[in-house]
C-alpha cells in the first residue's frame, strides 16, 4: 500500500494587496458556527474563505481577471500548472506579460498571467488605470516561488460546488443575500494617508459613494437576518456609516507603502451585527482610550 498524500490544507494562491490572512485569529472567533450559505462580493485573495472552506458559497469580484483566475483553478488546475511550469521569470518577461491585452489569451493563459504578475510585481499590488491596464511595476525579488501544485489543487477543491461571479456588490446582495446567510465584506478601504491607494483595484475607483451604497446595502443585510463582517478603515466616514453596529478595532500589518520605514501596524475596524466575541458580548467601550458612544471593543 503506497504512502498517503500529505493533506495540505487550502490558502490563498495569490498574494494580495490588503489579504486578511494574518487577521484570520481576530476573524475566525466572529464568524458564525452555523449558516446556510457563505457569501463575499469583495473576494480578493479570499484568505477567510479558505480558511472556512463553507459547502455553500459564493464568491465575488468586480476584478474580471481575478475571477478568471479563480474559475480556472477551481476547473482547470492541471492545464493551469502545466503553463505556469512554462514561464520564465525576468525583468523582460514581466514587462512583456504586463504589456499583453488579457481579452486576446485563453481562460488558462489569463490566469497564468495574472499569477506571473501579481507573484512577480511590486508587493503583489494589483493596480490599474483608467483604462483597466495592470500598471504596477517588477517587483525586482531575489527568489519568486510562481506556484505551489499542492497548493492549487487544495484551493481546486474548496472552490468545487462555489458559484463564482463578475457582479457590483449592490445587486449580488439584493439577489443572494436571505436569513441565516453569512456575508463577508472587504471592500477597497477610503484613503487614511498620503499613500494610500486601494481604490485603484478595477478601472472604476470605488468612492466615497460607493461607500455610502455599501452601508445602505448592509443595513438590508442586518434587515433581512443575515449575519455580516465588514473590513474597513479607521476612518471618520466609516465610523459614521455604521455607528449603529459593532466594532472591533484591530491592528493589522500594513506592507504597502512607497516608503518601508512607513510601513508597520494600523489600525483597522471589523464592524458586524454578531452580538460577541470568543464569547464577550460587544458593548459600548473605549477606542484608543478616548469614550465613544459606538460599540467598539479594542483588540491588541
Amino acid at each position: 500500500m503506497g504512502k498517503e498524500e500529505e493533506y495540505v490544507s487550502p490558502k490563498p494562491f495569490l498574494k494580495w494587496a490588503g489579504g486578511k490572512s494574518k487577521l484570520l485569529h481576530k476573524l475566525r472567533p466572529l464568524v458564525p458556527s452555523k449558516y446556510d450559505h457563505y457569501i463575499e462580493p469583495f473576494v480578493g485573495g479570499g484568505a477567510l474563505f479558505f480558511c472556512l472552506c463553507p459547502h455553500d458559497a459564493i464568491l465575488s469580484d468586480l476584478n474580471s481577471e481575478l475571477m478568471n483566475c479563480y474559475r480556472v483553478v477551481r476547473d482547470k488546475p492541471e492545464e493551469l500548472i502545466r503553463f505556469l511550469g512554462s514561464m520564465s521569470i525576468t525583468k523582460e518577461s514581466f514587462y512583456a506579460m504586463r504589456m499583453q491585452n488579457p481579452t486576446n489569451l485563453s481562460d488558462v493563459e489569463r490566469a497564468a498571467r495574472l499569477i506571473y504578475l501579481n507573484k512577480t510585481c511590486y508587493n503583489g499590488l494589483y493596480r490599474v488605470n483608467k483604462k483597466g491596464q495592470f500598471n504596477t511595476p517588477f517587483g525586482q525579488y531575489r527568489l519568486v516561488k510562481l506556484y505551489n501544485p499542492p497548493q492549487i489543487h487544495a484551493a481546486s477543491t474548496a472552490l468545487q460546488g462555489v458559484m463564482l461571479l463578475e457582479l457590483d456588490f449592490e445587486p449580488l446582495l439584493l439577489s443572494y443575500a436571505h436569513s441565516r446567510d453569512f456575508v463577508y465584506l472587504d471592500p477597497p478601504y477610503p484613503p487614511v494617508g498620503r499613500w494610500s491607494d486601494f481604490k485603484r483595484y478595477t478601472k472604476e475607483f470605488f468612492t466615497e459613494k460607493d461607500h455610502i451604497r455599501l452601508a445602505k446595502v448592509v443595513e438590508e443585510l442586518d434587515n433581512r437576518g443575515c449575519k455580516f463582517i465588514l473590513s474597513n478603515a479607521m476612518h471618520p466616514l466609516i465610523l459614521k456609516l455604521y455607528a449603529k453596529f459593532g466594532k472591533i478595532d484591530v491592528e493589522a500589518p500594513r506592507y504597502i507603502n512607497c516608503r518601508a520605514g512607513k510601513r508597520g501596524n494600523v489600525s483597522e475596524l471589523l464592524i458586524t451585527n454578531i452580538e460577541c466575541y470568543e464569547g464577550t458580548p460587544l458593548p459600548t467601550h473605549q477606542i484608543h482610550g478616548k469614550q465613544t458612544d459606538l460599540t467598539t471593543i479594542h483588540i491588541q
